[in-house]
């Protein structure tokens, strides 16, 4: 793995990162020599994670180090960082761990930061990605009395169409693309409704809270 020294180094003006970069579990000698091209991926990885992290002042209080749930959160989460190939996924990452100690965010509970932690791992970036263009087609005005099918209904043809492009992904298989992201609970199938699609469906209050835990501050 990286030299931590190095590592930590990049950090000398923040003394909690500087601390958890000490943290990083590492491989042995005959690892890292044997390893190599893996060792870089990871150290590149690992430098994407802390750099998001030090973009803010939020992991920047040295009681830090002394909190087992936040040693926990860390931990757990660097961990699927590490195992994450697109770049910007991992800042995901790192930003749900910011806004966990960014004050009364609805996120502060060890246990349910785990769940939206789990999800956000659970999702690839092609499926995050489905559900942000979906988000963006979700902005379409809604007339009084429509129901969330009527609603759908004049925007799931060109959701379906820019899915298949810019992911990209053959038309047939969108409606099961979406269905399986439902098991994530960012995305409910519509059910019930005469003459519906299949797979078409609307975001969740979950997706919603996800979206505003790793959204750009800047």
């Amino acid at each position: 793995m990286a030299d931590v020294v190095s590592l930590a180094g990049r950090y000398e003006r923040n003394p909690v990162l500087r601390a958890l970069a000490r943290l990083i579990p590492y491989g042995s000698a005959v690892e890292v020599a044997t390893l190599a091209v893996v060792d870089k991926i990871r150290e590149d990885r690992v430098r994407t994670f802390f750099d998001e992290l030090g973009t803010t002042n939020a992991i920047d209080n040295p009681d830090l180090l002394h909190s087992e749930d936040f040693i926990h959160r860390f931990l757990s989460t660097l961990k699927f960082a590490m195992n994450t190939r697109r770049r910007e996924k991992i800042g995901w990452f790192a930003r749900l761990l910011k806004t966990s100690m960014e004050g009364d965010d609805g996120l502060s509970d060890v246990d349910e930061y785990e769940d939206f932690l789990g999800v956000l791992e659970e999702l690839s970036f092609r499926e995050l990605r489905a559900l942000a263009i979906l988000d963006w087609f979700s902005t379409a005005p809604r007339k009084e009395g429509q129901n969330d099918m009527q609603w759908t209904m004049t925007f799931w043809d060109d959701f379906c169409g820019r899915v298949v492009v810019e992911l990209p992904l053959p038309a047939d298989e969108v409606a099961g693309y979406m269905t399986r992201i439902a098991r994530s609970g960012c995305f409910q199938e519509l059910v019930g409704y005469y003459n519906t699609k299949p797979g078409m469906g609307t975001l969740t209050p979950t997706y919603m809270r996800l979206k505003d835990f790793i959204r750009d501050q800047a």
